[in-house]
């Protein structure tokens, strides 16, 4: 089998097992050492870093003419200036966004290669399939924070507008709508838009951002509107 990479997969490529992939992304944090005391403090804070994806493949051709064609058109599939999803296939449950850091230098034997494509991942984090949900309680199955996309059709003539999660964090507009208008929260851009144009000034600024945590969230709502939440669950 294949792993599909940018909506493609290549019958020439087969995954070769083995491959070393990390069960998390790397986590490194802070310690301060006091002199005198056993051990250190750890810093609250952590790095999350890239995830490294090595995967070893083999590469079948007819002959040693047609491998080198493969190869350039590998470079044509592989090689992109952003990060483009990635799916195994022993994990087809799961999305990576991953570019090519490095070179591939297969070991052939006449119409035969192996070696490993070494893909990178700047956001470390792999995801799951689109949740839909609607106000009330929302279940993030995923082992780290969900950034929500919050879609508000009003029903009814509104000044203002919240969102209240269960920390009590408040996400507030503050605008004239009216039947029909279109209000869309996107919490992973900090963004906000009225009938699709940016109205970054109906944000009230005692607004606090919020995510979705693991588990069971409560979502509520004030004004006349229907709202639709969407996210994908990720882990680390």
């Amino acid at each position: 089998m294949s792993f599909n990479f940018n909506g493609i997969e290549k019958t020439y490529l087969s995954v070769l097992k083995g491959t070393s992939n990390q069960p998390w992304a790397p986590v490194s944090r802070s310690f301060h050492t006091v002199p005198g005391r056993a051990g250190s403090y750890m810093q609250k804070k952590k790095i999350i870093g890239n995830r490294e994806l090595p995967q070893s493949v083999a590469i079948k051709a007819s002959d040693k003419y047609e491998l080198e064609k493969i190869k350039e058109d590998m470079a044509a599939w592989l090689i992109h200036d952003e990060p483009k999803p990635l799916i195994f296939p022993e994990e087809p449950d799961r999305t990576y966004y991953a570019v090519v850091d490095g070179s591939f230098d297969p070991d052939e034997v006449v119409s035969l290669g192996k070696g490993t494509i070494p893909f990178v991942c700047p956001d470390p984090y792999k995801y799951g399939q689109e949740v839909t949900a609607g106000i009330g309680s929302v279940v993030n199955v995923g082992s780290v924070e969900a950034n929500p996309l919050f879609s508000i059709r009003f029903t009814g003539t509104v000044k203002n507008f919240t969102l209240t999660n269960q920390q009590g964090k408040v996400i507030k507009i503050i605008w004239n709508f009216v039947q029909n208008d279109l209000l869309v929260i996107d919490t992973a851009a900090r963004k906000i838009t009225i009938n699709g144009l940016l109205k970054m000034t109906a944000l009230d600024l005692s607004s606090n951002w919020f995510n979705l945590l693991p588990g069971e969230n409560t979502i509520t709502a004030t004004g006349s509107a229907n709202t639709t939440i969407t996210f994908r669950p990720r882990w680390l």
